[in-house]
Order: C-alpha cells, then structure tokens, then sequence
C-alpha cells in the first residue's frame, strides 16, 4: 500500500517554527509520510528533522514556497535568481533530509496571473524551462524527483493543467521531472479528473499525488470519486505517497469554515484513505 502522507500546513501556518512537534503527532497517528513546507531555510536544523523523521518510520516530501519576487520565470532577473537561488537550496537540504521528491508551482511565484501576447507567454515559459532544467539536474544529484504542480486559473496563468505540465516535463526533458498531481486542483481545472490522472501515470510521469477534496477539506468530506483515482494509482505501478495537503484557518487555501480540530480533520483524512487503499480493486 502506498504511504500515506500529510502536509504539516494542517495544523500550522508556519510549522517550520517547530518541525519536530508537528512530526511528532504525524508519527502518533499513524501515517506514513509527512510533507514539509520549505519556508525559513535558515531557522531549522535539517540533519536533526531528518534524523527524527527517520526514527519514526516517516518518509519525507518538500513542499516549494514561492512568493512575489521568487519566480524563475519572471521578466525580471532578480526574481529568476532568487527562485534559483532558492530552489537550489531546497534541493540540497533534501539531500540532508532524504526527501523523495520536491513539489509545488515551481514553475511561477507570488500568484501569478497576466495575459501576454504569444512572443511574451513564450519568452516566460522559456525562463521556466531552462531555469528548471538546473534545478532538476541539482534535484536529481541529492536524490529527488521534481513535481509540477499544474493549479488554478486563480493562481496562476502558467501551467493550469496536467497536459501543460507534461509539455514543460518534456520540455525540460530530465528524467526526474514529472507533475505533482492534486485533486483539488484538478477538480477545478480538468475536464475528466480520473482521465487526466491516467495521462500522466500510464507515462511514468506521476513524481507525487496530492489527496484533498474539492472543497480543499480532508477525503472523504467532498465529491472527489476517490474509488477511481487510487484505482488508476495501482493499475499503473504509482509507488509514491498519497499526502493529504490540507490547510489551517489563514492558510493559502482554506475554506473560512474550516474545521477547528485539525487532528480530527488529519484522522477523518487518513482513515478513508486507508479505506479505499484496502478495498478499491482493479
């Protein structure tokens, strides 16, 4: 059975404040993964959280942070060498972690959203491709996959659906790259989710999968049909973790009505995943 995992974005808006409790409670209840949002590099001890997640049998993923002035593909040359500059450390604290994989809109940052003419929506992808092709070769020296994360029109202008995001994986044309597939964005964005998800698994390009509903809120509290997608996950070999990303109140996508139990809402998550793991068959 995959691994399943949880981003600490659940229960804290800044976990990187204390790792070790949030990995702690990952660890007590049960999963199999925990997802680390790569926020303030400089505060944390890297070989000590990847020593203890170790100890608790937890495997490690990295999710990217990327606000305004972080964008490797910008017009604007600082921006690209901070998102490079940035993307470049993650890649090697992941070698110190023994990550897996390295996800999110690495591709954009700070929300982006314009339209351009064809020359300019060119030129911006172009800056992505060839800035991303350093930071998969970085990724796969420290032993990490890369992740597309192909997400709403709200958020950006980029690459919004997964036959985007395997044009610019070809494009970078680096075998450890491939798309970060998330069901609450998918919902949104594609026109036959389960589809979409088969396009990229019978590939071999699925790097991670992302397991929230369509109300951003854990599986099994929305209408993602969840028996279809793990469905597809084991028909085609996915050997990855299947992580809840889930957010606290304030945190990027969470509903104003959002739970106030977080353990609760993590639980609920974990048990229907598990559910459907053991009883969805071929």
């Amino acid at each position: 059975m995959n691994r399943i995992g949880i981003n600490l974005w659940n229960w804290s808006n800044d976990p990187s404040e204390d790792y070790i409790k949030w990995i702690t409670r990952v660890a007590d209840m049960g999963f199999g993964a925990v997802e680390l949002p790569m926020l303030n590099l400089d505060s944390v001890c890297w070989e000590t959280v990847g020593e203890y997640a170790r100890s608790r049998k937890l495997e490690i993923t990295m999710c990217a942070s990327l606000p305004a002035g972080r964008d490797i593909s910008s017009f604007k040359e600082e921006e690209r060498e901070n998102a490079r500059n940035y993307l470049l450390r993650c890649c090697r604290i992941g070698g110190v972690l023994g990550a897996t994989v390295l996800a999110g809109p690495i591709y954009s940052g700070g929300g982006k959203r314009h339209a351009l003419s064809r020359e300019q929506k060119e030129r911006e992808w172009d800056y992505a491709v060839c800035g991303l092709r350093e930071i998969a070769l970085e990724a796969e020296a420290n032993g990490l996959k890369l992740g597309i994360e192909p997400i709403n029109r709200y958020r950006t202008s980029i690459v919004n659906t997964v036959d985007q995001g395997l044009k610019m994986a070809a494009d970078i044309g680096i075998g450890n790259v491939g798309l970060l597939y998330d069901t609450y964005q998918a919902n949104i964005e594609e026109a036959d989710m389960a589809d979409a998800l088969r396009r990229v698994t019978e590939q071999g390009k699925l790097a991670h999968f992302h397991a929230c509903e369509n109300n951003r809120e854990a599986p099994g509290r929305g209408h993602i049909d969840w028996e279809s997608m793990i469905a597809i996950l084991k028909r085609y070999g996915y050997e990855g973790h299947c992580t809840m990303e889930l957010f606290c109140q304030g945190g990027l996508d969470a509903s104003w009505q959002s739970a106030d139990d977080r353990d609760e809402e993590a639980r609920q998550g974990l048990k229907c995943l598990t559910s459907y793991m053991k009883e969805t068959v071929l």
